[in-house]
């Protein structure tokens, strides 16, 4: 279709116009049938549906362009391609031709080495992980002893994947990590239309042994299955339901008093639901758009879980960009409560602090905090040393805000001034959330890299606790939030 206006002065009055537009409608051609070729394995049925594509309809270039992009999503193709059989000149009907190629089905990757390294884990030095996944332990200068040994042994991996199954671009993936420290096997297996629907699944079964920390030996299992479907596509907005069981079993602890008799053996059987949406420009270093998350999980007795609770987490982000300075915030709230008398199990508790939530701490060292006794095991020392240990919490506030602007040096280094609010907080009270509430505020470098900005923080606790530096400062790659 083309358009034409003409503008002209009305007769007598010189602050009036007349407008006339010229339309000329272009040449509407239908789609009369629609052929598909290429295709080996691949059902005609899930082409179809993926390419939307119906018949009698005005074919128009978008729609193709749009098919052909949703066909290569697919993951399964080479290439993808879609349009007119023959180039548009005077018909009124044409075939759409949809054209693919299927990529190679079956993929092996491997890999060998030899390892040689100093047990101890891969949080900063100074400080080891708990078990279970609740946080870790700042112990300042000191070292676990038995970290300090040196392990050497060969270390494989090998990943099979298999393409397109059933001709329905479903996805089986299986690995295998092995070496003295750590043994791993994890089997996958997506499905891009679950039993026809427009909703996605993935089932995940995984077992390891891990004995990379110091403090503990690990063994782990997770069966998982989550189902996941596309609300919106313009904004993003999706909403996931998942079922987890997860099994953590925790042996030759070296410091007994660490774990809880009830974090010893933890079986969680939780069924979840999840609300998101991301219109964020680019999710690493965002300049526009929001963030919104919502998870809601209920792990019960009824379905074979050591304890009875029910945990929340929401989180929302917007960037708003105001001249050459990007104003980021971010509000993330947890609460974890237990019921029928029982109790959130340690590694489900909020643990804070570090350079993406509170910059006035160190790692996880936000909040509650216990002593336990480390006897004979840290480098240097004998007897008992009482180490401050963080426990976590039923309840999260953190609030971020951040001014990023540009320093005017280089075009890719940038600066930022911030605020950090909130804590990880025992009990959900609003008068514990007040009294324990944190502030810190910090500086911060940014340089573009194309993986990411590397970033700097430094900040100050406003609020100092005992035994921890109120001054941290962080050095990683991307933004805080």
């Amino acid at each position: 279709m083309e358009v034409k206006a003409a503008v002209r002065p009305e007769n007598g009055n010189s602050h009036r116009v007349s407008v006339a537009y010229m339309i000329t409608e272009g040449q509407l051609v239908r789609v009369n049938e629609v052929v598909y070729l290429g295709r080996k394995r691949t059902r005609l049925s899930l082409i179809e549906k993926t390419a939307q594509i119906p018949v009698e309809t005005p074919m128009r270039r978008a729609p193709l362009l749009e098919a052909e992009s949703r066909l290569y999503d697919l993951n399964i193709f080479d290439w993808s391609s879609v349009g007119p059989r023959k180039p548009i000149t005077d018909q009124t009907d044409e075939e759409a031709l949809v054209k693919v190629h299927e990529a190679k089905r079956n993929e092996i990757t491997y890999g060998f080495g030899f390892e040689v390294s100093h047990r101890g884990g891969n949080v900063p030095a100074g400080t080891v992980a708990l078990p279970g996944g609740g946080g870790t332990i700042g112990l300042g200068s000191n070292q676990i002893a038995p970290s300090q040994s040196t392990f050497a042994s060969p270390r494989g991996l090998i990943e099979f994947t298999r393409r397109n199954v059933r001709g329905m671009a479903e996805t089986e993936t299986a690995s295998m990590v092995l070496s003295r420290l750590d043994q791993k096997a994890l089997v996958n297996y997506a499905q891009p239309h679950f039993i026809g629907t427009e909703w996605k699944s993935l089932s995940s079964f995984s077992l390891e042994r891990n004995s990379e920390n110091p403090l503990f030996t690990a063994g782990l299992g997770d069966l998982s299955f989550q189902l996941e479907r596309l609300l919106n596509r313009k904004t993003n907005t999706r909403l996931q339901i998942r079922y987890d069981l997860n099994k953590t079993d925790l042996s030759h602890l070296l410091v007994p008093q660490l774990v809880l008799p009830q974090d010893l053996n933890v079986l969680l059987s939780t069924v979840s639901a999840s609300f998101v949406r991301d219109t964020r420009d680019k999710p690493l270093d965002a300049h526009r758009g929001d963030f919104a998350t919502v998870n809601l999980g209920i792990t019960p007795t009824a379905f074979g879980s050591s304890a009875n609770f029910a945990k929340l987490f929401g989180q929302y982000a917007y960037f708003l960009p105001v001249h050459s300075v990007v104003l980021a915030n971010s509000i993330r709230l947890g609460l974890a409560s237990p019921f029928s008398g029982s109790f959130v199990p340690t590694s489900q508790l909020f643990f804070s602090g570090g350079g993406t939530s509170l910059r006035g701490f160190p790692i996880d060292e936000a909040g509650p905090q216990r002593l336990v006794p480390f006897c004979n095991v840290l480098k240097g020392q004998s007897g008992c040393v009482d180490v401050t240990v963080p426990v976590g919490g039923r309840q999260l506030f953190i609030l971020n805000s951040e001014a990023r602007f540009p320093l005017g040096i280089t075009k890719e280094l940038g600066g930022v001034v911030f605020y950090d609010g909130g804590n990880v907080y025992s009990a959900i009270n609003f008068h514990n959330f007040v009294d324990n509430y944190s502030n810190t505020v910090g500086i911060g470098f940014r340089y573009a890299t194309p993986i990411g900005p590397l970033r700097i923080d430094i900040g100050r606790n406003l609020n100092p606790v005992p035994g921890i530096n109120p001054t941290q400062y962080y050095i990683t790659i991307g933004q805080a939030f």
